[in-house]
């Protein structure tokens, strides 16, 4: 505009926006009326088609947006934390940005501070400053347009100006305002505990539009990447613009805020999110209302129950799996029992007979206390209760003592190689129950006579121990699922089992810092399970001594 005009004419110009800017908010009372002389002065200058006036709050690194101008209409403001949008780009760095074409520079818009009723509008161009006092970052002046190249670097000095005229009537306002000091302190603690929430808060106005959230809240709607502005009620024709999450959640809260906009507040309710990782939240909602009882809007809080509602799935699978599998042995510990009962009141005295009978009860109860054993040991892992105890254990020698007990046992060929001494911090009563079951899946899962290889190696950092069979063998998509919880291959499922060996395993082994896996070429074709774990570093503790 000032190339336009004579020199004479230009300088006239200039004096007058100097003159300006020296009364510029001079009679502002409030950070409103404030607000309403800059966007004045801003218009003057520029296109300011949208404009933004905000503070910000460097202790709980919030922005409080005062108002904002769409099209002439002044539209309430709202806070929010930093981001990663223009405008906290400009309050973390301290430097005036220019946006020429907001679709080629400019992160997505998903909701705008304006009230448009129809489709979403996004700006095209943009010049966004800082308002500074010395070094500090007081707040920022933002003018957008919805054409294109619509500033130049001309406008970004023009509103520097106003942003430096601005920082000195915010520093006034902050010393003079009525309370200022008291109202800084609530709203500091406010921020604060904010800030520090692990549960998501939102707080939407009477019309339903959301005016204030945390940093939890930004996070678990996936709004931190996007250019997110307040102000706008919630309909289903907005969720489009959301990303997938954020428009479960928000589909959720439509009825909720339904709800507080009449007036009535929501005691719990659960949402399912199933875009992605599975999680679930409980979500709850009150009224604000004024002191005169006006409604004002609500507060609504999500709360991440993933966990809690494993944990019950998990407690109710263990009961339903007790149920089931304790079935068997308590009949027939009552049966041979009752048997041994009638044979002693009647005189029978046939020693072989209540041999057999005590020997089945004392099997079924041995297998009942292990069953209720691996349940306890199960849940525990669950809840990140496992206890594991580690000391020097010679794995070599563990392999080779489990493999003496059960070789007699059993109608296979057992080769064993684990000759060599390898020396670890591990729990080796838990490093037992894994090689155990794993020679016992191979045992049950293999034709007898058939041959089970078991064998130790270790490199600089690891010992790995290896279980190969000549049994069944399993599927690619069967071993993608063969340590899932209750997971039994359809071949499998002719041998009684639970499903708990290896998940269970490799809960074990993963709380040593290891890993646990399988291969196999298919059915027929045997397999064969690892785990390795992880060996002390040389020369950090000295050498180990196993355990005698």
């Amino acid at each position: 505009m000032l190339g336009e005009l004579t020199a004479n004419e230009e300088l006239r110009a200039r004096l007058e926006f100097a003159s300006r800017l020296g009364a510029l908010g001079a009679d502002a009372h409030d950070f409103v009326e404030l607000f309403g002389a800059l966007y004045e002065e801003t218009a003057r200058a520029m296109d300011a088609t949208v404009f933004l006036f905000a503070v910000y709050d460097e202790a709980s690194e919030t922005v409080q947006v005062i108002r904002q101008m769409d099209r002439g209409v002044a539209h309430e403001g709202g806070s929010f934390p930093l981001g990663k949008g223009f405008t906290s780009q400009v309050i973390r760095t301290g430097a005036p940005r220019l946006i020429r074409r907001w679709s080629a520079e400019g992160p997505p818009v998903r909701l705008l501070y304006g009230t448009e009723s129809g489709e979403l509008v996004a700006p095209q161009s943009g010049v966004v400053v800082p308002i500074r006092s010395g070094e500090r970052v007081l707040g920022v002046l933002s003018a957008q347009s919805y054409r294109p190249d619509a500033y130049e670097e001309a406008h970004l000095l023009s509103l520097g100006a106003i942003a430096a005229q601005a920082g000195s009537h915010i520093k006034r306002l902050h010393a003079t305002e009525q309370m200022a000091l008291e109202h800084e302190r609530h709203a500091l603690q406010l921020e604060a505990v904010l800030a520090s929430m692990n549960d998501a808060l939102l707080i939407v106005d009477a019309r339903g539009a959301i005016v204030r959230l945390n940093r939890a809240a930004r996070e678990l709607l996936s709004l931190d990447g996007a250019s997110l502005v307040f102000g706008q009620p919630l309909d289903r024709q907005r969720l489009e613009q959301w990303p997938i999450t954020a428009r479960e959640i928000a589909a959720a809260l439509v009825p909720v805020i339904d709800a507080l906009r009449a007036g009535t507040s929501v005691d719990e309710a659960e949402v399912e999110l199933r875009a992605g990782e599975r999680r679930v939240l409980s979500l709850a909602a009150s009224v604000l209302r004024s002191p005169k009882g006006e409604l004002q809007g609500g507060v609504i809080v999500f709360r991440d129950i993933t966990g809690q509602r494993d944990l019950e799935r998990l407690r109710e699978d263990i009961f339903t799996m007790a149920w089931h599998d304790m079935q068997t042995p308590i009949t027939v510990i009552r049966g041979h029992a009752e048997l041994l009962l009638r044979r002693l009141s009647s005189g029978d005295r046939d020693p072989n007979a209540a041999k057999a009978a005590a020997s089945a009860i004392v099997k079924h109860a041995d297998r009942l206390a292990e069953l209720l054993t691996t349940l306890f040991d199960v849940s525990c892992l669950e809840a990140g209760l496992l206890s594991i105890s580690q000391w020097p254990t010679d794995l070599g020698a563990v392999v080779r003592d489990v493999m003496d007990g059960i070789r007699s046992t059993a109608r296979h060929d057992i080769e064993v190689r684990a000759d060599q001494t390898i020396v670890g911090e591990w729990d080796e009563r838990r490093i037992r129950q894994v090689l155990m079951n794993l020679v016992s899946n191979a045992l049950k899962y293999s034709p007898e006579g058939s041959t089970v290889r078991v064998s130790v190696a270790a490199d600089e950092h690891h010992a790995t121990v290896s279980v190969r069979d000549d049994g069944i063998g399993l599927t690619s998509a069967e071993l993608a699922q063969v340590f899932r919880r209750g997971y039994r291959a359809e071949s499998a499922r002719r041998v009684t089992g639970r499903g708990l060996g290896l998940y269970f395993g490799r809960g074990i082994v993963a709380a040593h810092g290891g890993r646990m896996w399988a291969e196999s070429a298919g059915h027929g074709h045997g397999s064969a399970f690892y785990f390795s774990l992880p060996l002390p570093e040389h020369g950090s503790d000295g050498p180990v001594e196993p355990r005698t």
